[in-house]
């Protein structure tokens, strides 16, 4: 016996082999972008960027005059679109666009200092003081800064560490900042290349109002590429299993549909060893018992019919003789239960018809067969009943079929055509080629069918008008030996109501060319 393996466990399975594995890539991703998460706003690619573009201001500056800076400082936001000023050791502004930066700003570029050398107290012989010290006054080593308790890691981890392993590094980091909203990136300039000993260590600050203005602190391309991966592999990963249930779900419906037709010559595969697996096996376990049911039923059907048929043929005997023999008064009422007796015979025929209709499927032989000969020899069964009739057949069009079934079912669509709308109009009777079938269909003018009964038409002994009387019809055996007779040549029959009023039942059928 194979194993059962439950489909909401699979399923439960492969959506966390899923999630580990995106888990994992967005992993290996973080560690690409952002190394050792040192900056862990800074990408790899925005870090080595960011150190070029600091070793370029730098030699720009040792090279050129103190207000050439701002120029310099232009010329950088213009191209990376940041606001970027100088700051010096203490926090101060030296040049570029006048930030103004937050407190937690200011104290990140301040605490980052506090690990480097004080400069002189008393400024470099020849060197001009800044603008904001007095005279006499010395820079003095920075004052004592507490912890940031709302910068964020990066800030107390960011400015002033050494660089991983060998790399040469700038200390750098980025800060967000609620008032205003805006990330700061502070770059802390190398004192080694600048010649200003009353400046250094200087900061580089960049101010942008979001991270997706400035290329170079975030690069969306690589996380979008990430993104559609993702969605693709996930797509593929899924892809399988939602097609297997897919599959599997939808032959079920097929053949369910089919049992519901009344066809059950379907059997499902049962390789599955899920719920849907033991669905399969139920399915094909209900489809025999419900055939076995079925043809027995119409079995038993057409065996009580036939065995009514021969005493019923003997009481007609027995009562056309007592009606010879009998006076004027009695032979009235002979004549009223000979009629009932030709009724139940009618009933009984019908019944037979349904039965060999019905249980013809598996041994009929389907040819080919010329609509419109067929359809001739059904007029000519009906020619007493049918006045108003149109025929409108191609001769050359062919069919696989019995003849004899097809021209049952057209003969009793013509009579319950004739029966509920003879006097309400034409009754046409045309086909065509529709694709690889052909399309018979009978119309008539008639009142048509309620369009909640519609469904109805075709079962077994329904009829729309409850009453069972020869006058208004038999007992609804006619176009359930209609259905059985098309299905038995492998077709498919149909009703639906006309605009603005009448029937038409159209059969389908394969066509031989």
């Amino acid at each position: 016996m194979k194993a059962h393996f439950p489909l909401f466990l699979r399923i439960l399975c492969w959506f966390f082999l899923n999630l580990l594995i995106l888990i994992a890539g967005l992993a290996i991703m973080v560690h690409v972008q952002f190394g050792s998460l040192r900056n862990w706003l800074l990408p790899e690619s925005a870090q080595m960027q960011i150190q070029a573009m600091t070793q370029a201001l730098t030699e720009d500056m040792s090279r050129s005059d103190r207000g050439e800076w701002k120029v310099e400082l232009a010329r950088l936001s213009a191209a990376y679109k940041m606001n970027f000023a100088l700051f010096d050791r203490n926090g101060h502004w030296v040049t570029g666009v006048d930030l103004n930066p937050p407190p937690e700003v200011r104290q990140a570029m301040t605490y980052a200092n506090q690990r480097l050398p004080s400069p002189p107290a008393q400024p470099v012989p020849g060197m001009p003081p800044p603008p904001w010290q007095g005279p006499g006054q010395g820079l003095g080593p920075p004052p004592e800064q507490p912890p940031l308790p709302n910068a964020g890691p990066q800030a107390n981890r960011g400015l002033g560490e050494p660089p991983p392993g060998n790399i040469p590094d700038f200390p750098k980091s980025v800060l967000k900042t609620e008032h205003p909203s805006a990330f700061w990136l502070l770059v802390r300039l190398p004192p080694e290349r600048l010649p200003w000993p009353d400046l250094v260590p200087m900061t580089l600050v960049g101010q942008t109002p979001s991270l997706g203005i400035s290329p170079l602190l975030f690069n969306p391309t690589p996380w979008l590429g990430v993104a559609g991966v993702v969605i693709l592999f996930s797509i593929l990963f899924w892809f399988p299993l939602a097609r297997n249930l897919t599959q599997s779900i939808t032959k079920m419906t097929r053949a369910t549909e089919s049992i519901a037709e009344g066809r059950f010559d379907i059997q499902l595969q049962e390789t599955r060893r899920d719920e849907l697996g033991r669905l399969s096996h139920a399915i094909n376990r209900m489809t025999a018992r419900l055939k076995d049911y079925v043809t027995g039923q119409k079995r038993f059907l057409g065996d009580a019919a036939h065995e009514i048929c021969s005493p019923l043929a003997r009481m007609e005997i027995a009562l056309g003789i007592l009606e010879e023999k009998c006076d004027e008064a009695t032979r009235y009422c002979v004549r009223d239960v000979r009629e009932e007796v030709t009724h139940l015979q009618q009933i009984a025929n019908e019944l037979l018809n349904f039965s060999k209709a019905s249980l013809g499927e598996s041994h009929v032989k389907l040819g080919s067969v010329n609509v419109a000969e067929v359809a001739a020899a059904a007029i000519r069964l009906e020619k007493n009943d049918v006045e108003a009739l149109e025929v409108e057949i191609p001769q050359e069009l062919n069919v696989l079929a019995d003849a004899e079934l097809l021209r049952r079912a057209l003969a009793n669509l013509l009579r319950n055509a004739v029966r509920y709308a003879g006097n309400a109009g034409t009754i046409t009777l045309s086909a065509w080629h529709e694709g690889v079938y052909v399309i018979i269909l009978i119309a008539d003018h008639g009142p048509g069918v309620p369009a909640g009964e519609i469904d109805k038409l075709f079962n077994p002994f329904y009829r729309v008008d409850p009453s069972r009387t020869s006058e208004t019809g038999g007992v609804g055996l006619g176009l359930a030996i209609v259905k059985s007779c098309v299905e038995a040549c492998g077709g498919v029959v149909s009703a639906a109501n006309r605009v603005p009023n009448g029937l038409e039942i159209r059969i389908r059928l394969n066509s031989v060319e």
